[in-house]
């Protein structure tokens, strides 16, 4: 569960920008307006690399809403790791990571958070390859830990992201993302706005707002975006990470091409209470 943690926190803070509906279908909302990032943004697909940086965000929001799936990489921080991510119907986050040289695989699929067995769960529970956590029912330190991943799955839809950074938007400059160029934007939102859009239970809300704010009243994300208006990496710095340390970053790579992860079958579960059991 530490390394679970680990792994959420940084996310958390790396994608901490806005969340909605956690459905992930449908046109992406600015965070401000209330409007359809589809509808107001330009033609996706069709680049302008003299458009300001609020129309830029907007038009790559409408292209990663209609592409609904993407590779993340993660590097930097205490955690590198990938995952497949849909963010549109049917969702399903699978992360893989290493957590002090072991590997740590966690999914999501609707509101069920799927631990990968370790080789010691699996002694107890042969045959078994998935700990089943519910966000709904699950309690104490275990719950939130499925809380806090479910958080993330709002958080990091990058629809929804590009267009809560878009109206604060600034333009970096050009610079060459995983051979391509792109190009970077910042943008500094407030937490309390990020939180205030969040599709979660009030308890929950309370939880994420208070581990953001422990970074800082204010978000500020670098967002790199290519010729074909598509997100191609975003950052967000740690104010807490010690001077010199490497920035953790996101990549998005195959976009459109990540399929759903489905849920795994009843024969491969046992869950947190049958672990104790044993």
């Amino acid at each position: 569960m530490r390394a679970l943690r680990t792994v959420a926190v940084a996310c958390l803070a790396l994608g901490a920008l806005t969340a909605c509906s956690s459905s992930g279908s449908g046109g992406s909302t600015d965070a401000k307006t209330g409007t359809d990032a589809s509808q107001s943004a330009p033609a996706a697909g069709k680049a302008d690399a003299k458009l300001p940086p609020k129309e830029a965000l907007l038009a790559a929001a409408a292209v990663m809403d209609k592409a609904g799936s993407a590779k993340l990489v993660v590097k930097g921080g205490d955690s590198d790791g990938t995952a497949d991510y849909v963010w549109k119907a049917p969702a399903s986050f699978l992360m893989e990571t290493k957590e002090e040289g072991k590997e740590v695989k966690v999914l999501f699929v609707g509101d069920q958070m799927y631990v990968g067995a370790t080789a010691d769960m699996a002694a107890v529970a042969p045959g078994k390859k998935w700990m089943s956590l519910s966000t709904k029912d699950a309690s104490g330190e275990a719950g939130a830990e499925a809380g806090t991943f479910a958080a993330m799955m709002q958080l990091m839809n990058p629809s929804v992201q590009l267009a809560a950074a878009a109206p604060t938007a600034t333009l970096v400059g050009t610079e060459t993302v995983g051979g391509q160029s792109a190009t970077h934007y910042r943008s500094e939102i407030k937490v309390d706005d990020q939180i205030a859009k969040m599709n979660l239970d009030p308890a929950l809300k309370a939880q994420v707002q208070a581990e953001l704010k422990k970074k800082g009243t204010t978000s500020t994300v670098d967002l790199w975006i290519n010729a074909k208006n598509e997100l191609v990496q975003q950052s967000s710095p740690d104010p807490e990470a010690a001077a010199g340390s490497a920035p953790q970053v996101i990549g998005y790579t195959q976009l459109g091409a990540v399929k759903a992860t489905p849920a795994p079958a009843p024969s491969e579960v046992f869950s947190l209470t049958d672990l104790m059991q044993q």
